[in-house]
């Protein structure tokens, strides 16, 4: 008798607590990648993760609360504002942390559904949410940067603009032109926007 060669789900046990919500979040991410959020069902989640499909229900009501807390915990919103001494510095270890999220199979599937209809967005939210925290994390830069006098205080940008000018050209160098972000193309990025700010002062 010869053996399936097709991989083992696991077996449906009685894991309770972060186990379970552990396992059914990576599940969630899993399907997500594999057959979208158009063919992602609660039970299949609970079929890949190995648990009974009325332990998902009773903490996610709708695929769209499993699927954005499952994307949110994986991808992990808070963004600590590095502190290199300098804002260029600082600026480059954003870009430089952007780049590697890219790489995630979370941040691929959510990159995956930003290609959905504006009006149908299922993740809205989780997109908001982790677009808040670098937007968060970018008001502590520049005010760092002021604090240093490399900046005037009245010399700041509006900052969610701030972000889509630092996430826009890595964004376009990774998904559309396929190409790597290297260190020189992250150090020019960062120079055309402290251009863009009048330049900056030696910190004191």
């Amino acid at each position: 008798m010869t053996q399936s060669s097709s991989p083992k789900r696991p077996v449906r046990s009685h894991r309770r607590g972060a186990a379970v919500r552990d396992g059914v979040m990576s599940a969630a991410v899993h399907e997500l990648l594999h057959v979208g959020f158009d063919g992602l069902t609660i039970a299949q989640v609970a079929d890949r993760a190995g648990v009974h499909v009325t332990s998902v229900y009773r903490r996610w009501k709708t695929k769209e609360q499993l699927v954005t807390d499952a994307l949110i915990n994986h991808l992990d919103p808070s963004i600590p504002a590095p502190d290199t001494g300098s804002l260029r510095g600082d600026l480059i270890a954003m870009c430089a942390d952007l780049n590697v999220s890219l790489t995630s199979p979370q941040m691929k599937a959510l990159l995956r559904l930003s290609a959905m209809p504006v009006e149908i967005d299922p993740l809205g939210d989780a997109r908001r949410r982790i677009i808040d925290a670098r937007t968060e994390a970018l008001k502590t830069v520049f005010a760092r940067a002021v604090d240093r006098g490399e900046l005037s205080a009245d010399n700041q940008p509006d900052y969610s603009i701030a972000v889509e000018v630092i996430h826009a050209p890595i964004y376009a160098r990774v998904l559309l032109n396929r190409e790597p972000v290297t260190g020189d193309f992250v150090a020019s990025l960062v120079d055309m926007l402290l251009t863009g700010l009048g330049g900056t002062r030696s910190p004191t």
